[in-house]
């Protein structure tokens, strides 16, 4: 599991990157769509964080890295970065929903009652994300003005001399991620096989006391810990016997995401934005990861208070 999250990041890395470069020899960031202009308007980001935007719906990782190399760049501000990551939160999910199986899988385990709801109470709680986002960067970023010139096709056309170009300017940046990105994941790694996941896990007790969620349902958040299909099936389960309720059964879901997305950052996402934006990464994990959860929390709120 590591080894593959670590070839695959490297690749999505590495694409990010490549494709920052691309974007700027190309000039496309200057010939905008009409999709990219409104959301430039409306956020008052620069061009260059709504493109990575919409590569996040694709790869999340490599819209963050195509991020980082436009923030080295110093075409973006270390607070542009980090409210494009929150409002990247969207896309982000919206892009797992659509290109991989974990949403169809939950429609069919779970059904479509129990599995349409958790899908679109993740949806909204990824929304909230990138809504309060979006408001706060329409409030503190000054208003921007855009711009459209004409498109020249020439300038359009990825000529190898471009292609090599990029790649040029790509290998010192790859140079330093890469062998910090690969330190950091195993040493993350190595703290979970000695007694992380257990803390991770006692962090969440409370939260599952207070809900008054039955014991039964331990077993499905321990499933999830190994595949999100296994607590799926747990879930499936219990609920066909008519040992929990619906209510039950998404509040158990809903938990058990804010517990794997915990564990999702400690693993993936500090080793990911450390290696990619330095220093500069630890405080937009933090901010990320106090969004996720806030949203969450709103969320099974209010599955609380309507079912």
């Amino acid at each position: 599991m590591l080894i593959k999250y670590l070839f695959q990041s490297v690749i999505l890395v590495t694409v990010g990157v490549v494709l920052a470069n691309i974007l700027v020899e190309t000039k496309i960031p200057s010939k905008l769509s009409p999709l990219v202009k409104p959301l430039c308007k409306a956020s008052n980001l620069p061009e260059t964080c709504i493109l990575s935007l919409f590569t996040t719906l694709l790869s999340a990782t490599a819209g963050k890295s195509t991020l980082a190399e436009f923030h080295r760049r110093g075409e973006i501000t270390d607070r542009e970065a980090i409210i494009t990551v929150v409002m990247g939160t969207f896309p982000i999910v919206l892009g797992e929903s659509l290109f991989r199986v974990q949403a169809p899988a939950a429609l069919v385990i779970l059904g479509p009652v129990v599995g349409g709801i958790y899908i679109t109470l993740n949806l909204f709680a990824a929304f909230i994300q990138t809504l309060w986002a979006l408001t706060y960067s329409k409030i503190v970023l000054p208003p921007r003005t855009i711009c459209i010139k004409k498109n020249n096709p020439e300038k359009l056309i990825l000529h190898k001399k471009i292609i090599k170009k990029s790649l040029k300017r790509s290998y010192p940046t790859l140079k330093k991620i890469i062998p910090l990105l690969i330190i950091t994941i195993f040493s993350i790694g190595f703290l979970l096989d000695h007694g992380l996941m257990n803390q991770i896990s006692i962090l969440f007790d409370p939260v599952l006391r207070l809900l008054g969620i039955p014991g039964e349902c331990a077993a499905a958040l321990a499933g999830q810990f190994i595949h999100y299909s296994i607590g799926y099936a747990v879930l499936g389960s219990l609920l066909t016997e008519g040992i929990i309720t619906e209510k039950e059964a998404i509040l158990t879901l809903l938990i058990g995401s804010m517990i794997i997305i915990t564990l999702i950052y400690i693993k993936f996402s500090v080793p990911m934005y450390v290696s990619l934006f330095g220093r500069l990464g630890i405080k937009m994990t933090a901010i990320n990861y106090t969004s996720s959860m806030t949203a969450k929390i709103i969320t099974i709120g209010l599955v609380v208070w309507l079912m």
